[in-house]
């Protein structure tokens, strides 16, 4: 019984849907983050080896991207969704049982890889059946639900966590995926018009879609510019448990609410954006946005940089930063789609591939530098924001070329 695209209901199912699909990542990564310390007593290990779980898994969700996104313009975006939210449900099922660090390491690319081939269909499903400052703005509500997960994960994965065990966090993994599994399977329409679904593709066929992708120098500089600002958000994600239990030496019990300031200003930002978007161009706003991620992790590098960080300019600047992205991400993804209409699914599935590995590689770089203090945490964040907002000037140039040669 899936949804008619004609229903009242259409735009606030699939808006729900497609959060849930893209909350799949979000949660997997921040329902654990303040048992970090208890999964490092229990394998033996220090925090650090516990983090590159993390950073594992922005890994495979890359490369969940990379074959997804082609994929899903061959086989249909309903079917790969599918099959990925199946990967991620037995992995998370697979996880309580391992009994070295390195085993979770292992299960956790196989979960990113799930995560990663399903969710890079949401915004596809969206591109698929609107156009223009639409996309834009369902893409920013899909942000927008979806940033409940970080929301409340942490409230789950500290109560489960402490009453339960670390175990019972991934078995709630696995559960969501289930009931996502069920919904996405009875109301979720296919996008993907019927004639375009081949269900063959051939290595040719694979590589030539982001062949095209890459002779866009615009949507080239563009992902970049998205990918560096959101590797300063899970570079802090990375480290978010060392930096609150650990150096500022916060009880679990308010790591969610320390994380929840982040969500909440993400939120309000991106239903200004909402706002603005029926007024101002996507462009304008994500530039903006940029802008202020930069000011936020001026701060951050500024109060961390002398090696004695104190609480309240990190966490504000913090919280500036991850807010900032509510305004990013979602005019960035709509912009490039816009520009790439006939490789929807290979230009969305490089958004992901780009932002996870860009992730992985400064995000590890964090973790692999452990200094016992914040100065990787403030040099890691500065640097992404001026790459993105160096790289974002680079696009309106060679926009600005392609309209006057």
């Amino acid at each position: 019984m899936t949804i008619s695209k004609d229903s009242k209901y259409f735009i606030p199912a699939i808006t729900i849907l497609l959060a849930m699909l893209t909350a799949m990542s979000p949660l997997a990564i921040d329902t654990y983050l303040s048992s970090m310390p208890i999964m490092a007593d229990y394998f033996g290990v220090t925090i650090n080896l516990v983090e590159i779980t993390l950073t594992v898994y922005f890994l495979g969700f890359a490369m969940g991207n990379f074959f997804g996104g082609p994929l899903s313009d061959a086989f249909g975006r309903k079917t790969l969704a599918m099959t990925g939210i199946t990967l991620y449900i037995l992995s998370a099922l697979s996880i309580p049982f391992c009994r070295t660090i390195e085993q979770v390491w292992v299960l956790r690319a196989v979960q990113a890889f799930g995560g990663g081939f399903s969710s890079v269909t949401a915004m596809v499903f969206v591109r698929d059946w609107f156009k223009g400052a639409k996309v834009a703005r369902l893409a920013t509500m899909v942000g927008m639900v979806m940033m409940f997960a970080p929301l409340v994960s942490p409230i789950i994965g500290t109560a489960l966590g402490q009453l339960i065990g670390w175990q019972s966090i991934f078995w709630f993994l696995a559960a969501y995926g289930l009931v996502l599994w069920v919904l996405f399977y009875t109301f979720m329409p296919e996008s993907r018009e019927a004639h375009l679904i081949t269900r063959r593709i051939t290595p040719g066929q694979f590589f030539s879609k982001y062949k095209l992708f890459f002779q866009s120098k615009p949507a080239v500089l563009l992902l970049l510019a998205t990918a560096f600002s959101m590797s300063g958000m899970f570079v802090f994600i990375t480290s978010s448990s060392f930096i609150y239990l650990e150096y500022f030496g916060m009880k679990p019990e308010v790591f969610p609410i320390l994380f929840a300031a982040n969500v909440l200003l993400n939120v309000v930002l991106s239903l200004l954006n909402n706002r603005l978007l029926k007024k101002y161009s996507p462009q304008l706003l994500l530039k903006t946005g940029l802008f202020a991620g930069l000011v936020a992790a001026t701060l951050i590098f500024i109060f961390t940089v002398d090696g004695e960080a104190h609480f309240i300019p990190v966490f504000a600047g913090v919280v500036f930063y991850i807010g900032s992205l509510g305004m990013v991400f979602g005019n960035a993804t709509a912009t490039i789609l816009n520009l790439l209409p006939k490789i929807s699914g290979a230009a969305n599935a490089m958004i992901g591939v780009t932002r996870f590995v860009v992730s992985f590689l400064i995000g590890s770089l964090t973790a692999v530098f452990y200094t016992g203090n914040l100065l990787p945490l403030g040099i890691s964040m500065f640097v992404c924001a001026v790459l993105a907002n160096g790289f974002y000037w680079l696009y309106k140039r060679s926009e600005r070329n392609l309209i006057c040669p």
